[in-house]
């Protein structure tokens, strides 16, 4: 069965910031390239069942109270017209969550603290014989990548362990980018060999170097990626994490604490230490035993509820309402993958 795992706040906001007009006209062609994105999966891709992962808060403030500061700050100085917009667009993403819940057969994982990263992991964690199909802009997860799991990122390429692909099908170069642990995408030619475990690498790099859009700390600032005295990638090549892991990783920095009174307050930190709160942060198999067990009832909660009757109904309803007539028009289209449920293919 192939999964297609979509992160509906990234997809959204996503297609939200790709036109340049006046916020109602952008709300609604957001909800039209979202639909349009799924009818494309669904059809291309030959997707079996959707499930949409919302974020709903962190539970990563709890132990690292600095997660996401950098984006709390953004919208503190925005302006009133951006306030308003993005409160348009938070509602109409409720109301969008609501609509997919109780109105479609999709599945919907959304619970108060856990982000849409968390969901997606775990749920390819519980279906290990099944084919997953992330759907997101997001390159934190490029660390669950498998043989049975492929991203498709916000320009259409679909990435894969052993492949880069563009809308085309036609095969692209990749490596790891050194300096936040990121994928670069380049020109194919018939040498490009990927390098082995890439995916894993792209990871331990993020580990060391954290990650400044979430406001994580790195865990040995300004390391060098190849370095005489220790080294990323001496670190990294490692694999019997011998000399050149632990020469990286007992390394000390004093980390600044805070500022009191115009002086600086710092404390020496080892790199394996600041590594492993980063690692709590960024790895998404590593959320805490709590979580986990709220994912667990939640999964099991959507995946069990009763069929949605009326799909086709509900779907042109959701259009008049939301004055999507165009939608309104492809409603067979939409209601194809709309109305396939989780149940009817996995028993």
């Amino acid at each position: 069965m192939l999964f297609a795992l979509v992160d509906l706040s990234n997809l959204f906001h996503r297609a939200r910031h790709g036109a340049m007009t006046d916020a109602e006209t952008k709300l609604g062609l957001a909800q039209q390239i979202l639909f349009r994105s799924l009818r494309k999966l669904h059809r291309s891709l030959k997707v079996d069942h959707i499930v949409f992962a919302v974020d709903h808060g962190s539970w990563r403030t709890s132990i690292y109270p600095n997660y996401k500061a950098r984006r709390k700050l953004e919208r503190s100085i925005a302006t009133p017209r951006e306030q308003r917009e993005s409160q348009m667009f938070f509602e109409a993403l409720d109301n969008l969550n609501q609509y997919l819940t109780d109105q479609t057969r999709c599945t919907v994982l959304c619970d108060q603290d856990i982000e849409a990263d968390d969901f997606i992991a775990r749920w390819i964690m519980r279906h290990p014989n099944d084919e997953h199909l992330i759907v997101s802009g997001d390159s934190d997860f490029i660390q669950l990548l498998a043989p049975n799991v492929r991203i498709v990122d916000a320009n259409q390429r679909i990435i894969g362990v052993d492949a880069v692909t563009d809308e085309q099908g036609h095969k692209l170069a990749f490596d790891v980018n050194p300096k936040d642990g990121k994928i670069r995408i380049g020109k194919y030619d018939d040498a490009f060999q990927p390098e082995q475990n890439w995916w894993r690498k792209a990871l331990f790099i993020k580990l060391i170097r954290g990650d400044p859009t979430d406001s994580i700390f790195a865990a040995y600032p300004g390391v060098r990626y190849i370095g005489k005295k220790c080294s990323i990638r001496a670190a990294w090549e490692d694999t019997e994490h011998g000399y050149d892991w632990n020469n990286l990783m007992c390394q000390s920095w004093h980390k600044l604490i805070e500022v009191r009174d115009g002086e600086r307050i710092t404390k020496e930190v080892r790199v394996s230490d600041e590594f492993r709160i980063n690692e709590s942060l960024i790895d998404l198999t590593r959320q805490p035993d709590w979580i986990i067990q709220r994912m667990d009832r939640t999964i099991d909660a959507a995946v069990q509820r009763q069929p949605v009757m009326n799909t086709g109904i509900h779907f042109l309803r959701f259009c008049t309402k939301n004055d999507l007539p165009e939608l309104a028009k492809e409603a067979s289209d939409h209601v194809a993958y709309l109305n396939s449920s989780y149940g009817a293919r996995h028993d």
